[in-house]
């Protein structure tokens, strides 16, 4: 008679590897919150454009957002690049803060603040056509605003009036200009180029000066000047309100 001993093995595991198999796959915090991090600060879009695809990709490095793009598009279809900013996401009352040829792909731009910011590539096709791109974001900056600088500054403005001309005098660095163009508003306007502008010149000489019949001796105006370099740089100068010279 054969004797069949049944021989059971016990396994025992330790609570320090059942909660080491636990946390198996799981990324520590710390890890986590980098990820995090880095995925608000970086945002793509995907739209189509003139014969092809396009995608923007925004990305943010203290004061300047670095903006980087690919453009799918029937050669020739595209005639220039723009580059258009806000702080909603919404696309309305967006800043053009740039000007590029058809074939560029990156795009520094200096922000004001340390708020969120929001990207478009405004594509401007044939017949007077366009198609955007976006929008993108770019995250707050944690460490604030403190060293920011204020591009505005290097562009100097003064306006005098009398009851019936505005007399403008700029004094801006020296460099390469695209076009330097100055509108005259009846009001305050927080955003540049909003309806209602009233065109006053459009000039390359960055040191000069220009007079302004005013239509209404009893009104209030203000100048806006849009200032556009060669590299494509954007910077806004306003609004500067026309005043009165001191007696």
């Amino acid at each position: 008679m054969n004797i069949i001993t049944k021989i059971i093995f016990s396994l025992t595991i330790p609570a320090a590897g059942i909660a080491f198999l636990a946390s198996c796959g799981k990324v520590p915090d710390s890890q986590e919150s980098k990820k995090e991090e880095k995925a608000s600060s970086t945002a793509n879009a995907d739209n189509n454009v003139p014969g092809g695809q396009g995608s923007l990709n925004a990305v943010r490095d203290g004061q300047y957002a670095n903006l980087n793009w690919h453009i799918e598009a029937r050669e020739g279809k595209i005639k220039q690049i723009v580059i258009m900013r806000n702080a909603t996401g919404i696309r309305h009352n967006m800043r053009r803060v740039g000007e590029l040829e058809p074939t560029a792909t990156s795009f520094r731009d200096c922000l004001p603040d340390e708020n969120s910011h929001w990207y478009w590539l405004r594509l401007e096709i044939e017949n007077q056509k366009f198609q955007y791109v976006g929008p993108a974001r770019v995250s707050p900056d944690r460490a604030g605003s403190s060293n920011y600088i204020n591009m505005e500054d290097e562009y100097k403005v003064t306006i005098t009036r009398t009851d019936d001309l505005a007399t403008l005098h700029w004094d801006f660095p020296k460099d390469e200009y695209k076009t330097i163009r100055v509108i005259r508003y009846p009001r305050s306007v927080a955003e540049p180029y909003a309806k209602g502008n009233t065109h006053v010149v459009t000039t390359l000489e960055w040191k000069s000066q220009c007079t302004d019949a005013l239509p209404d001796p009893n009104s209030d105006y203000w100048y806006w000047f849009r200032i556009t370099l060669k590299s494509g740089v954007i910077t806004y100068k306003g609004p500067v309100k026309a005043e009165y010279a001191s007696q």
